[in-house]
């Protein structure tokens, strides 16, 4: 920052938002654009260039290198230079997964150009910005699309779902359980046809992706 003003190079794939945005900073008093970009590989091209941004404004979803792979190779290979992930998507492991890789602010699009404007003051400044929006976001519970699925599994079917993940045979699975292999089959078909997925590789994701084994 030089005399109390804000250098930032804007990112976003959308001309049209991307103007709309440059229109809003720019009445900002202590803002300069230095720079607008359509992807993140544009980004890091500017910045390989020399372009030296106080922040850069990301928009998540781009082509070719998006937001937050963007925001992940600032952070390791720019120093002094911050980042704001703009998005529309309302996702908890996104915010979380913005924050590991360095982003320093998160807004919301829908953001009133006050607190677009205290973003990059905070962030400039070397604090963390997220907004009450993406507070709020990271508050709810993470959404699991399998959760559903696993109410419909009987314990017994669970514990022939893990076995099943860890290699066992049905012979070894009904030794485990004193249970005939034929109705380790019968359970194994059931648990697929209840999970939709494609046999034995199948289940074993299940297992993995829901911390099972």
């Amino acid at each position: 920052m030089t005399n109390n003003r804000i250098s930032i190079l804007l990112a976003d794939d959308h001309h049209l938002v991307r103007k709309g945005f440059r229109a809003l900073l720019e009445e900002l008093d202590f803002v300069d654009i230095v720079g607008e970009a359509a992807n993140g590989k544009e980004v890091i091209g500017q910045l390989r260039n020399g372009l030296k941004p106080d922040v850069v404004l990301l928009d998540y979803e781009m082509p070719v290198m998006n937001g937050l792979e963007a925001a992940e190779q600032i952070g390791r290979d720019f120093f002094g230079v911050k980042t704001i992930m703009l998005t529309m998507l309302q996702s908890k492991e996104l915010v979380q997964e913005a924050v590991e890789k360095g982003v320093r602010g998160f807004l919301f699009k829908n953001a009133s150009l006050e607190e677009l404007g205290e973003a990059i003051r905070r962030v400039a400044a070397g604090e963390q910005y997220l907004a009450t929006e993406v507070a709020l976001t990271l508050l709810k519970p993470a959404h699991n699309p399998d959760a559903q699925l696993l109410t419909q599994l009987s314990e017994r079917e669970i514990e022939i779902l893990r076995l099943v993940a860890q290699g066992l045979s049905s012979t070894d699975i009904g030794k485990q359980l004193f249970i005939s292999p034929r109705t380790v089959d019968t359970h194994r078909n059931n648990i697929v046809h209840k999970l939709g997925v494609q046999g034995i590789a199948g289940l074993t994701q299940f297992a993995l992706r829901n911390k099972l084994i």
